[in-house]
């Protein structure tokens, strides 16, 4: 039996490539992915490193949610239900709802009871063992969610779709905006800039991102060619007069706060109009953010949580397929994927501080 190559996480910090069958014959409701690009995500160090203290439930564990590649084998039922065929290249959401739970069924798959994720909470044991996109290939389950890539997406493109449909779950899902509304997205990594594509693709307006230090600089910049109307940087300009100066004071309708760091929770309240939506994304590691109780009471905000793309991937991918946003710029850095466990540490030791995704490419 042929074999294929994965990175596999044994214990914190430490993966290593070992071989796994790849499968002669796949069930009709399964899609075996040639892997041709995978990212890493922003929350791929807090697997590899267990920071958390909950990653090692799930070891040993292939990492990789973030992918795209070439369809290599698929069964009957896949190709009816995915519509795609041997030779398409697509991308593949990361969640796998069980179909049957309460939140699955409302469409809130991302909570789903199993909680079952690419790259993330299944482990390498589990069969059919490749269950992540740090190697060469994955098989894509049953219930899961593939979509077509155009020819002209190049792949480490198409591997964006599910933080783009980030960005989408934030502004359609979460705050609902409207078009001429304004949003202010704090942090300009990934998450952030997706947003601001989302934003763009809801008719906001202003779009204003803000970021600190000067390695926020070049994501600022790339702000703007991906439709944000202003930029700020937090060091250097006062962001409630700056965001007063430009709504003519009356403020952000939705903010967006995609950082984790602790001040900018502050920001926000700071920033936001009454009945206006504060949106978070960004994890703090668990550090407590204090809050104006008060605030959102007498000002009647909206404070919601995001995690997940439930459903929007599928608008991600209508997006990168237009070709009209200069996404391929998100990816800073790219590693052949035989070097991952050198690319994840370049990543966590921000080894270059304007860093937004490093690429795992196959050739």
């Amino acid at each position: 039996m042929a074999k294929e190559k994965s990175w596999v996480l044994k214990k914190p910090r430490t993966m290593e490539l070992e071989e796994f069958d790849i499968p002669e014959v796949i069930a009709d409701d399964e899609l075996l992915l040639k892997v041709k690009c995978a990212c890493i995500c922003g929350s791929d160090p807090h697997r590899y490193l267990n920071d958390d203290g909950k990653a090692t439930q799930f070891y040993p564990l292939i990492l990789g949610h973030e992918y795209a590649g070439v369809v290599d084998k698929i069964g009957p039922e896949a190709e009816r239900v995915y519509g795609v065929t041997v030779g398409d290249r697509v991308t593949v959401e990361p969640y796998i709802g069980c179909g049957h739970c309460e939140f699955c069924n409302q469409g809130s798959y991302q909570l789903c009871v199993e909680g079952k994720c690419y790259g993330w909470s299944i482990s390498a044991t589990d069969g059919p063992h490749i269950n992540g996109a740090y190697g060469d290939y994955v098989l894509v389950r049953p219930n899961s969610r593939v979509f077509k890539l155009e020819d002209n997406v190049p792949f480490k493109v198409g591997a964006l779709s599910s933080v783009i449909g980030n960005g989408y779950h934030l502004v359609m899902d979460k705050a609902q905006m409207k078009p001429n509304q304004c949003a202010l997205i704090l942090g300009p990594g990934a998450l952030g800039l997706c947003t601001v594509v989302a934003a763009k693709e809801a008719g906001a307006w202003p779009i204003i991102a803000a970021g600190v230090g000067d390695a926020d600089d070049f994501r600022l910049d790339l702000a703007k060619e991906l439709g944000a109307d202003y930029t700020i940087r937090l060091d250097k300009e006062d962001i409630v007069e700056k965001v007063k100066e430009i709504t003519g004071g009356k403020m952000a309708d939705a903010i967006f706060e995609c950082s984790g760091a602790v001040p900018s929770y502050k920001t926000a309240f700071s920033c936001i109009k009454k009945l206006g939506t504060i949106v978070l994304l960004g994890l703090t590691g668990g550090k407590e953010v204090p809050i104006s109780i008060d605030q959102i009471v007498s000002q009647e905000i909206q404070v919601k949580g995001a995690i997940g793309q439930p459903g929007d991937v599928e608008y991600a991918v209508k997006t990168i397929n237009k070709g009209i946003y200069p996404l391929e710029k998100m990816i800073t850095n790219e590693f052949p994927m035989s070097q991952a466990d050198e690319a994840i540490e370049f990543f966590i030791q921000r080894k270059n501080p304007s860093c937004i995704r490093c690429a795992l490419i196959n050739e």
